[in-house]
């Protein structure tokens, strides 16, 4: 049995696979299987596949003839993984020669139930390189609650290791199409997973490469409002809205700032989804309350009555966040 599973969605990125490929059938660490789930490619990304897969056994192609979304795709390779451990590599980045000794060493070490590493951001127009680290970071987390609100934390499933008989046990998978990131963090958190951040750059995210899914941004307070609705469900569902009513609404507050500056919507429409949104995200508020609680909702509730006044605040939030990234030691 292979130690760990990569797990590599494919839509549409041959342009961008062979770097991808190349630094994954190259790592230090020998002992993976490598799954690529091809979702409907329209281009030439199967038949890249395929030729990678003549050089290395080790590749499990999925093809998918009618395309299920990233999500979905994710899914598919979990399902499919027999190694103990799984990580996921998108499709148009790549990652670090010892990317997969690193996290697997980590992991062991720890015995945690998901490991991460930081990584940096490749700008696709400009070709410069950023590295990206956690603020507020520390090695062993008493409270996961504050991951989810902590600045500069990564939600993404990559750059990152789990433990996989932790996710099947508590039947964690990918659940939207959109923003599925986000909360899937948000399901590890809330099943008390054990969860370790490092300062140690190992992946290469590319941005602004024409045709991603993360370059357009009209849709994202659309998604932004439709996750915070699918978190407080699952709350609710869990019967842990008491223990995470807090959170919820300053992760909630911090969000909605980061897709009122994202998106590309005119400011009336804006205030409809957001006076729509109060609907569900104060719905039964008052029961879990005390003072201060309700003086905080009391503000977060003027803010989403007045959108200019919101996304100013959210671009000083924005600034004061760049600031904390700037100075991590």
């Amino acid at each position: 049995m292979t130690k760990v599973s990569i797990i590599i969605p494919v839509y549409n990125t041959e342009q961008y696979l062979s770097q991808c490929l190349d630094s994954i059938i190259n790592q230090t660490f020998r002992d993976i299987e490598i799954i690529v789930v091809n979702d409907a490619s329209t281009d030439n990304s199967l038949s890249v596949i395929k030729e990678y897969q003549q050089k290395d056994n080790r590749i499990v192609l999925i093809n998918v003839t009618d395309n299920c979304g990233l999500s979905n795709s994710r899914n598919l390779g979990m399902k499919k993984a027999k190694s103990p451990y799984i990580t996921f590599v998108d499709s148009d980045d790549w990652i670090r020669k010892d990317y997969i000794e690193f996290l697997f060493n980590n992991i062991e070490k720890f015995k945690c139930d998901a490991f991460s590493g930081s990584y940096y951001v490749y700008n696709n127009k400009t070709s410069q390189y950023e590295t990206r680290k956690y603020s507020f970071l520390t090695t062993k987390h008493k409270n996961n609650k504050n991951l989810i609100v902590l600045p500069s934390i990564n939600c993404s499933p990559w750059c990152k290791i789990y433990n996989k008989d932790f996710l099947l046990k508590n039947n964690l998978f990918f659940r939207l199409r959109r923003r599925e990131d986000s909360l899937f963090l948000y399901d590890l958190v809330i099943h008390k997973a054990r969860i370790i951040y490092v300062n140690e750059p190992i992946y290469f995210y590319r941005v602004n490469r024409k045709n991603s899914l993360t370059s357009s941004n009209y849709f994202i307070l659309h998604d932004v409002i439709f996750l915070l609705k699918e978190i407080r469900k699952t709350l609710y569902k869990e019967n842990l809205f008491g223990d995470y009513f807090r959170v919820f609404y300053i992760y909630s507050f911090i969000f909605l700032s980061f897709a009122l500056i994202c998106s590309n919507i005119p400011q009336k429409r804006i205030q409809k989804m957001l006076i729509a949104a109060k609907t569900f995200l104060f719905c039964n508020s008052e029961e879990y309350t005390n003072c201060i609680d309700k003086f905080a909702i009391a503000i977060f509730k003027f803010f989403i009555n007045h959108v200019s006044l919101y996304i100013n605040t959210a671009k000083i939030l924005k600034k004061i966040k760049r600031a904390f990234e700037k100075y991590v030691v």
